[in-house]
């Protein structure tokens, strides 16, 4: 069996659930020759494949509010039918390379982290270019119209929301699993927090925050971490900064009454949130299913307007999460944490309840079998 995966590079999540699948299945014993892991945009026009990235950083660091805008409005059946004949065509200028490459390697699954591969790939299937099947993993806790693509043979989403709302836009329920966004076995709890601690030249005893907000390092860092002040005796955090090289230089010029350890970019995410008790984070799909896995209580920090405020929505609805608004607000949310240690607990509770630390093995499992019933028929 072979398979194919291909993610885009806007937004880190969809790279890292595309590199945990293609794990999984090495894991399972597939060899490197049969697991081909691509950034779909590297296969297309240095022009394309720069501003396609740019244009959704920019928009959302800048424009966030018209950014959301556009995303729900495009999200209307009605709207996205006259917006969808022009994304399809601009695709299909950009990803002549992708198909030829994806024909050369004949792939028996394709397996898509992201809507632009999942586009490209469906319309080729629906023109008899390519005869794998494909599956499309969303990334978010809610689709968009984006991730709908007739030629696709089957959708993985997060839960039954994931799944109501695809059902409700038309795609065939046999045809959707709700099986979780797959995320790395690191994410599941290790139990050495105490040793990552003294790892780190930290307190066990001190309450610890991890605070970030994605790759691209967006958010009010810097004004929380100086709400942070007020428990100067009881609080210590991990600051990751992502790829804000600015936000990290600058941090790292200040002083601050308590123990912080600050970090750009990191590839060691389970070993900072095993160590945590809290973690002030955007709710971009990825991070939050890792979150939930290890079973990590959030603060939801300012909503990218679009798919991280509906994934926020969704935490609302199951109670499994903290919300802040302004900077100053996390001084009441650790006060009430500290004042009443039950609602940690609460927030654990429901946290498991929607977390689904397989994902990854039972995709690869549904996978597998799909294509052994096939090759039985």
């Amino acid at each position: 069996m072979k398979v194919a995966l291909y993610y885009s590079n806007a937004g880190h999540g969809h790279q890292k659930v595309a590199e945990v699948i293609a794990k999984t299945f090495l894991e399972r014993g597939l060899k490197k020759t049969d697991v081909d892991l691509r950034e779909s945009l590297g296969l297309t026009p240095p022009s394309f494949r720069h501003t396609y990235p740019a244009i959704y950083y920019y928009a959302v660091k800048y424009i966030p509010g018209i950014w959301g805008w556009f995303y729900e409005k495009f999200d209307i059946p009605k709207i996205y039918s006259l917006v969808q004949p022009i994304r399809e065509l601009g695709n299909a200028l950009h990803s002549r390379r992708l198909l030829a490459h994806i024909k050369s390697q004949k792939p028996d699954v394709i397996i898509s982290t992201h809507f632009f591969p999942s586009e490209v790939i469906a319309r080729a299937k629906r023109e008899k270019k390519i005869e794998a099947k494909l599956m499309t993993v969303v990334t978010d806790f809610l689709p968009h119209s984006f991730w709908i693509n007739e030629g696709t043979d089957y959708y993985w989403v997060m839960g039954h929301e994931g799944k109501a709302f695809l059902e409700a836009r038309g795609v065939p329920a046999e045809k959707i699993i709700a099986g979780g966004i797959p995320v790395d076995h690191e994410f599941k709890p290790s139990g050495n927090k105490k040793d990552i601690l003294a790892k780190w030249r930290l307190d066990p005893e001190r309450f610890t925050i991890l605070l970030t907000s994605g790759s691209f390092g967006l958010g009010p860092q810097e004004a929380i971490l100086r709400e942070l002040e007020n428990f100067k005796d009881r609080v210590q955090c991990f600051m990751v900064a992502g790829n804000n090289h600015t936000l990290k230089s600058s941090l790292e010029k200040m002083q601050f009454g308590y123990p912080i350890r600050i970090l750009g970019f990191v590839d060691f995410m389970p070993e900072l949130m095993e160590a945590s008790d809290l973690i002030v984070a955007k709710t971009g799909g990825a991070t939050t299913t890792e979150s939930l896995v290890k079973g990590l209580p959030m603060v939801v920090l300012s909503p990218i307007p679009g798919q991280e405020s509906r994934n926020a929505n969704i935490l609302k609805e199951h109670n499994a999460a903290f919300f802040l608004e302004k900077p100053e607000q996390i001084k009441l949310i650790l006060q009430a944490i500290f004042e009443h240690p039950e609602l940690m607990e609460a927030k654990r509770k429901a946290l498991h309840a929607v977390a689904k630390p397989h994902a990854a093995d039972d995709l690869v499992s549904f996978v597998i079998k799909t294509c052994q019933n096939q090759n039985k028929s």
